[in-house]
């Protein structure tokens, strides 16, 4: 005897593939300095010492390839809290 899956469960399987998916690729995706118009001056006293994305260790960013002055300044600046 066939069992009958009902669409519920079919979607209900499709969004846990998804999502396990999802948390096994490795996102580590940057941009690079031209797209956010990174600069290695501040702007009006923005720095990436001051910013979230900013990895103070490495003078690394998140969000932005290669090695970042700590007195430098990107349009995709957010302040810490």
């Amino acid at each position: 005897m066939k069992t009958l899956k009902s669409r519920r469960s079919f979607f209900k399987y499709l969004s846990a593939l998804g999502l396990a998916s999802f948390y096994t690729m490795p996102l580590y995706a940057k941009t690079t300095k031209d797209i956010v118009k990174y600069q290695d001056t501040p702007n009006e006293g923005k720095k990436c010492m001051n910013c979230v994305n900013f990895i103070p260790e490495t003078n690394k960013c998140k969000t932005v390839e290669g090695n970042i002055n700590s007195n430098g300044w990107c349009t995709i600046y957010v302040k810490k809290t």
